[in-house]
């Protein structure tokens, strides 16, 4: 799926931390998944102790660019301030770095490329361990300012892996860096996101699979759901602190809405049939999930209150795992057709339906990336699953890390 993105600046406000500001109307298309060239400047700096931080600035932000599958990353020819024969580019990024007493300073300026006028400029003070963060932040800055577009250089994911017979939670930035062991439960699944510091899981550590929420900020875990059965989380709205949930009914899958306190809010689902897997429209007022109430495993669609049900899945194969993408346009789900799991792409009245893949490899647990253009997939290679990240304007795919069921983050 191909987008086109247009983006009109015209008198960007000043916001506290920009110290100058041109009015610089600019317009960006990108059409048949085309990227858009722009220049990145070596960091300067002072001191010669500087040249490590600058340098790794450097490159973390013009991968981060380049994973955005927006932007192509290109630099000046050496010595001049134009580019090979033939080629232009929409900005220029410059940057210099500078010690301060709270460690270092770094003045980062985005400029129109044909113009030179000024479309951001701001400084970003951080310690010798924060190279990266700037990094992520000046990438998701540039897309912001670009093309109108939420970045997800400052995301993270969620993730189960198994060693030693035991799964645990681990997380990981984004680009691969940063991973963690966050629990250490003999068997822990289906991790979701509440905010950026807060998630929960389903874990057997009391031989039953209760729910449980964590602050890894805070360090904190409690239990947030304990009831006898099944207790797994679905999606979170936090417009209405409403987590969906799973729970067993006297051994009947049933889908409830809990707040983050784990009081019972609303039961949606009654019925013979198992009912699971469910996750909110971005707008709190619809529900996708998967239900085998005509045998077989399908996808549909109620209102927050459980009415107005309605199927979205027709091809009557296996369906599971549906996703609300974060702008509300397409849902995610994987369907079993010869013997592998495809990663579908659906409208939601279900008028549209597209396959991302048609390889020999199988998809599953789909989770949408807040940019709407990547997705997390659990990926089979041999006998290792891994976590895929998926472009699905470019159809681009790269292996993240060993793992299964991913979950995006919000933006931190």
């Amino acid at each position: 799926m191909n987008r086109t993105l247009t983006l009109l600046l015209l008198s960007v406000l000043l916001s506290p931390h920009v110290y100058s500001q041109t009015d610089v109307h600019l317009q960006v298309d990108r059409q048949r998944g085309g990227r858009i060239p722009i220049v990145l400047n070596r960091i300067e700096y002072e001191l010669p102790e500087s040249e490590p931080f600058a340098e790794s600035i450097s490159e973390v932000l013009e991968n981060d660019l380049k994973l955005t599958g927006i932007f192509q990353p290109v630099h000046f020819r050496e010595g001049t301030d134009t580019l090979k024969s033939g080629l232009t580019a929409v900005a220029i990024f410059d940057g210099k770095l500078t010690r301060s007493s709270e460690g270092y300073l770094l003045d980062a300026k985005l400029l129109d490329y044909s113009s030179r006028g000024v479309i951001f400029r701001k400084n970003y003070r951080f310690h010798a361990s924060g190279c990266r963060g700037v990094s992520h932040n000046l990438s998701d800055e540039i897309t912001y300012f670009l093309v109108g577009e939420t970045g997800i250089a400052t995301t993270s994911i969620l993730f189960v892996r198994e060693k030693q017979g035991r799964k645990s939670i681990y997380i990981i930035d984004y680009d691969g860096h940063g991973l963690r062991k966050l629990t250490d439960d003999k068997l822990a699944v289906s991790p979701v996101w509440l905010d950026k510091n807060r998630f929960c899981y389903t874990s057997y550590k009391r031989d039953n699979p209760d729910c449980y929420i964590v602050d890894i900020k805070k360090g904190l875990k409690r239990l947030l759901s304990y009831r006898k059965g099944l207790n797994i989380p679905g999606g979170y709205y936090s417009g209405r602190d409403e987590i969906l949930m799973t729970i067993s009914v006297m051994g009947n899958s049933e889908l409830f809405i809990l707040d983050s306190s784990g009081k019972m809010q609303r039961r949606l689902t009654r019925n013979r049939a198992i009912d699971c897997s469910a996750t909110w429209a971005p707008n709190g007022r619809e529900i996708v999930f998967v239900s085998d109430r005509t045998s077989v495993p399908q996808i549909y669609i109620m209102d927050r209150y459980g009415g107005n049900l309605r199927r979205l899945t027709r091809s009557g194969g296996y369906s599971t795992s549906p996703v609300w993408s974060p702008q509300g346009d397409l849902i995610s789900y994987v369907s079993r057709e010869d013997g592998l799991y495809r990663l579908k792409l659906a409208s939601p009245d279900g008028l549209w339906v597209d396959t991302v893949y048609r390889d020999y490899l199988s998809y599953e647990d789909p989770t949408w990336a807040p940019d709407g253009s990547h997705l997390a997939v659990t990926v089979k290679y041999g006998e290792e699953s891994w976590i895929v990240v998926v472009n699905i304007d470019s159809g681009l795919k790269r292996r993240l890390v060993r793992g299964e069921s991913p979950a995006w983050s919000p933006v931190r």
